[in-house]
């Protein structure tokens, strides 16, 4: 019992030390105003951490926690003029679906063409977002899931790292943050985790993707929406979000092998290079036309992960909902293109050979 309790505690300490590593890297990243500080430095700190295997994974229940605090932020950010703004949307979202195909084939065709990957993993790499979806169905074809893995995870971290500052220098300062004045009370702060956890509750049995985030804003942006609930969360708890989160993200390079990311670093480059111009031609076609600000489309376009380019909008003080519909709508497009794919083009779920090794 005694041994234990120390392992308990000795476990605790790390993880304890793990987050002071990554609340220090967000903190630097404030003191020099980075964009999106909390978040990008608490990601760049952990990812340090978990390629030297200095402190153990996080715990599964504090990252909940975390997610569940940004969707209630995500979905007190929901103004009537984003609400207004849906009108946009279906053209928004037209071009989103043309621009997501535009994105896979044009990346796919870079990594074959110059970076001599084989079609199938070109594939499954270029997919912008729905990792664990895209992963699931590479793996059961016999992909080079590790090849595809180091791929989408850098592209993630370059997003998280490079966004804010590219949109930083597309807006005026604080054109896309809107002014917080209202704190929310304790009592409202109660209301609205208590409805997130119930709507989170309800979307995970329904299996929709990202349910605590999801969750908690559809309710947060509920009660925001009609007035019951007024205020922003306590910046103190929303910076505590970003530094978990950032430190989660930052942790996917715990099992990833150096030396193999430096081999596919020219192809990580080629297909980042193609897939953020093809994204950024797509998000200035929309502001265009929709008058949509271009951080929003920015990082509505972005080949990001659902979670986490929700979470940066949300860092950027861009319009939550435009964000996360985008996000989401491309979430279910590439489950249902992936295997409609496949199905057009069988050598895709074979391996260079044909043989489907």
């Amino acid at each position: 019992m005694p041994n234990s309790l120390s392992s308990r505690l000795s476990s605790l300490g790390a993880h304890a030390a793990g987050l002071a590593v990554s609340f220090a890297g967000g903190a630097a990243f404030a003191w020099f105003g980075v964009p999106a500080a909390w978040l990008s430095g608490a990601m760049l700190a952990s990812a340090v951490c978990a390629g030297l295997r200095l402190f153990p994974p996080m715990v599964g229940p504090l990252r909940d926690a975390s997610m569940l605090i940004a969707g209630v932020s995500l979905g007190m950010g929901v103004t009537p003029d984003a609400l207004e703004a849906l009108r946009a949307y279906p053209v928004s979202l037209t071009l989103l679906v043309i621009g997501m195909m535009a994105i896979m084939g044009t990346s796919t065709f870079v990594l074959v063409r110059f970076a001599k990957w084989p079609l199938r993993e070109s594939f499954f790499a270029s997919a912008p977002g729905a990792l664990t979806a895209v992963m699931l169905t590479a793996a059961e074809v016999r992909a080079d899931v590790g090849r595809i893995a180091l791929l989408q995870v850098s592209r993630l971290f370059v997003l998280v790292m490079v966004l804010p500052t590219v949109i930083t220098a597309l807006e005026p300062p604080g054109q896309a943050e809107a002014p917080r004045h209202l704190v929310i009370s304790p009592v409202g702060l109660a209301i609205t985790f208590a409805a997130s956890m119930v709507a989170a509750a309800l979307l995970h049995r329904l299996r929709v993707a990202a349910p605590l985030v999801m969750g908690a804003m559809a309710a947060s942006a509920l009660l925001a929406a009609t007035g019951e609930i007024v205020g922003t969360l306590p910046s103190v708890m929303s910076n505590a979000g970003f530094v978990v989160i950032g430190t989660f993200i930052g942790q996917r390079f715990r099992d990833i092998d150096f030396a193999s990311l430096v081999r596919v670093l020219p192809a990580i480059g080629l297909s980042m290079a193609s897939t953020l111009s093809v994204a950024g031609l797509f998000a200035t076609a929309v502001t265009v036309l929709t008058g949509i600000p271009i951080g929003a489309t920015v990082v509505a376009f972005s080949p990001g992960g659902l979670e986490a380019m929700t979470i940066l909008a949300l860092a950027l003080g861009q319009d939550p909902l435009y964000v996360s519909v985008h996000h989401l709508a491309r979430f279910v497009l590439i489950g249902l293109f992936v295997p409609l794919a496949m199905g057009i083009w069988p050598q895709l779920g074979r391996g260079s050979n044909g043989s489907g090794q």
